[in-house]
């Protein structure tokens, strides 16, 4: 191995030889795709290359032996520019993806007969709910949800009632129909997560179209917040709009995608994360993501504007790393031993997809690196035990041995990539035996 080339090794895992559903390979609708790698970052792309992804949900879970990692998201260009169709992608390891490029459409309830846009995932009541954005046939926008059993593959059944929650009318400061922008209601890009202060209550960020800058006559987009009851997915309460968070303050014209998360999913440390939208003058994809910092002991519904720090711009804070740039929107998602951080791309090489990254901590500071699934620490998973290492490697060989210890017999497959993302050779795809393996690479 030259110890002048970097090299990324990544192992893949099936959990069980059988365990996947077999509609996963029999369904003729699923495309088998995977992420673009490179040293610090993945892609996943649409299979369709006429196709750009947008607002998206990030989201993990356990279906039966099974973890899985989830990106339901917003389908737009080429047939697909009306923005009618939502993809679902599914992984275990975050490098082989498996679409269903049509997993959900806009259908003919009254509220999203014309669109459907950034979804929200969230398990609440024994069930995973889908929010996400509505327009009817006025293109004016809605906020409300379908719901299903379980998040699995292509088997997932959503309910068919479509039920909208909350619009601009029911706000103290959402403007319905606003001139200034043709009489389209601005109310959309939900996220929804569980209240960390309010037990078996949720929160709803989103964005929309504000009173104070329709006094003025002039465009803007800022964030809002909602709690529901205790319990219900159904009745949600305004509780503002956070001023710091106005186009006067922030200097973005639209502001899109807002998000929280904490520190490690500590509950501690509160940003909110947003997007500079569309590509206003001077943009070129390195300071599209911004967030605020709240200060400690604060609510994360509080919309003080003294308790929210300056917009920090993403890139500037990673010091220009690769991984953020180009972001039009991103997502935050804290599953048990991992984070992860990831956006979907307006600015950059080639297609548009969403790109991901881990996120590592250090304190309350973070910075990003390639998404690496090995350490999630998975307590259901038979896989779990799994370990990678090198047996007597040194420099200057040209004969690398891996050892890998697994509790069970699964089907893997170790690839090695260079430092531009590029797989240079698979040592093994196979079947892992029971204990230790031991597999060689003449490199």
């Amino acid at each position: 191995m030259n110890t002048s080339t970097r090299l990324l090794v990544c192992l893949a895992l099936a959990v069980l030889p059988g365990t996947v559903d077999a509609s996963d390979q029999l369904a003729s609708s699923l495309i088998h795709t995977t992420s673009e790698l490179h040293p610090t970052y993945s892609v996943f792309f649409d299979p369709d290359t006429s196709v750009y992804t947008k607002e998206f949900a990030f989201f993990h879970n356990v279906v039966g032996q099974r973890a899985l990692f989830h990106l339901i998201y917003q389908r737009s260009g080429g047939v697909h520019s009306v923005e009618r169709t939502m993809g679902h992608a599914w992984s275990e390891d975050m490098a082989h993806w498996v679409v269903d490029t049509l997993a959900f459409a806009v259908d003919s309830t009254w509220w999203n007969r014309r669109n459907v846009w950034s979804p929200s995932l969230i398990e609440a009541n024994g069930r995973t709910f889908m929010f996400y954005t509505g327009a009817d046939d006025q293109k004016d926008q809605r906020i409300g949800y379908v719901s299903t059993a379980v998040l699995d593959t292509s088997n997932t059944v959503w309910d068919s009632p479509r039920v909208m929650v909350w619009e601009a009318s029911k706000t103290g400061w959402a403007v319905p129909d606003p001139p200034v922008y043709g009489g389209e209601t601005q109310f959309r890009d939900c996220y929804v997560t569980h209240d960390p202060e309010h037990a078996s209550c949720l929160l709803m960020y989103y964005d929309a179209h504000d009173s104070t800058d329709a006094k003025l006559n002039s465009g803007g987009l800022i964030v809002g917040v909602a709690r529901s009851d205790s319990g219900s997915v159904d009745t949600w309460h305004d509780l503002g709009y956070f001023p710091s968070t106005l186009p006067s303050v922030t200097n973005i014209p639209q502001l899109e995608g807002p998000h929280i998360f904490s520190v490690n999913g500590t509950g501690t440390n509160w940003r909110l994360m947003f997007a500079n939208a569309g590509s206003p003058p001077g943009e070129y994809g390195q300071s599209t993501i911004r967030f605020e910092s709240l200060a400690p002991g604060a609510s994360p519904a509080d919309t003080t504007p003294a308790h929210w720090s300056v917009p920090v711009i993403l890139q500037q804070y990673l010091n220009d790393e690769p991984a953020s740039f180009g972001w039009s929107g991103s997502e935050e998602l804290h599953i048990s031993g991992a984070d992860y951080m990831g956006g979907f791309m307006a600015w950059g090489p080639g297609d548009t997809g969403i790109a991901y990254a881990r996120v590592n901590w250090n304190g309350s500071d973070f910075t990003l690196s390639a998404p690496s699934v090995t350490s999630v620490d998975e307590v259901r998973s038979t896989a779990r035990g799994v370990n990678l290492s090198l047996a007597g490697w040194s420099p200057s060989a040209s004969r690398v041995t891996f050892v890998i210890d697994s509790p069970v017999e699964l089907a893997a497959k170790l690839e090695v990539f260079d430092a531009q993302g590029r797989r240079t050779v698979t040592p093994f795809d196979g079947t892992l035996a029971r204990g230790r393996n031991a597999v060689t690479w003449n490199s």
